[in-house]
């Protein structure tokens, strides 16, 4: 597969119509306890990278004030099909079109910044958010890394073993996230099985890729965490996009850079399950969400 950029990957009609499908359904369990935790009770909130508008809209349902900015047109016409009142904008994340301290607080769920080239251009989107975040705002961030490290396989293995809490016959891990809404159609062995195959193919290679780049930092404009990804819709679509998968304390140092102090770091699958896992664990996990203040 060649390489295309980011905005011609969600401008395909199939990623578009994925993800205007995806908005109708709303936010993941993850996503509502992050909103819960870290968001004021009310206010203005922005949307970085906002897609089809599926957060944008959710949140505006439960009574915020939320305007969303996305690269791709062909995503912001999808977002306003579902809703002619929903504020979208066009916009790079390295240029905002907001004045100074306009929010309450900033937001990403999925990860658009993982879309940015070069970790200068990532932290100056993050100064950018904090632009316009107001003194003591707030900032969230969830970053997919693709597929979780064995080690959470391992960890969740050893929980069923040691008989840790069950799921109750009602609840499914179908009910939480957006993809196994729509993609959970098979016996849960073979789910297991392809989710250990991603994670030999998105961690175990890249991270020996990463140990070169680390070893040689000078032998190629690639940093430690680059790859390409073709998938960001249900089926593979054509071409191959830049993809940064993060390491917790690089990003929490990046944030440090713009002004941005941690508050909670959390799993997609802790949130989920309402559990709270070890750090390696955790830091490990496919979905993660940080939580910051401006200071």
């Amino acid at each position: 597969m060649s390489a295309i950029s980011t905005l011609e990957k969600y401008s395909q009609p199939d990623v578009v119509s994925c993800w205007q499908n995806l908005s109708k359904q709303g936010l993941q369990k993850c996503e509502q306890e992050m909103a819960a935790r870290y968001f004021p009770p009310a206010g203005r909130l922005l949307d970085v990278g906002c897609g089809a508008g599926r957060a944008v809209l959710a949140l505006n349902e439960a009574g915020y004030r939320v305007s969303g900015v996305d690269l791709s047109l062909a995503m912001l016409l999808a977002g306003r099909s579902l809703s002619a009142e929903a504020q979208f904008s066009g916009a790079n994340l390295l240029n905002l079109p907001f004045a100074t301290e306009a929010f309450e607080a900033v937001f990403m769920f999925f990860g658009a910044l993982q879309h940015i080239p070069g970790r200068a251009n990532r932290r100056r989107a993050m100064v950018e958010m904090a632009r316009v975040a107001q003194p003591g705002g707030r900032l969230i961030l969830g970053l997919d890394n693709l597929a979780p490290a064995l080690r959470c396989y391992f960890y969740w293995l050893g929980q069923k073993m040691l008989g840790a809490k069950q799921k109750s016959a009602t609840s499914s891990a179908a009910d939480t996230t957006l993809w196994s809404r729509e993609t959970r159609r098979v016996h849960p062995l073979l789910w297991h099985a392809r989710g250990l195959t991603r994670t030999l193919r998105w961690r175990t290679w890249p991270g020996v890729v990463d140990a070169i780049r680390r070893f040689n930092p000078n032998g190629a404009d690639a940093e430690p965490g680059d790859t390409q990804v073709a998938q960001f819709s249900l089926q593979t679509t054509p071409g191959l996009i830049y993809y940064h998968v993060y390491q917790a304390g690089e990003l929490i140092e990046d944030a440090a850079s713009a002004g941005w102090r941690l508050l909670g770091q959390h799993s997609g699958t802790e949130l989920n399950e309402d559990q709270v896992y070890p750090p390696a664990v955790r830091q490990a996990d496919k979905q993660l969400f940080f939580a910051f203040e401006k200071i």
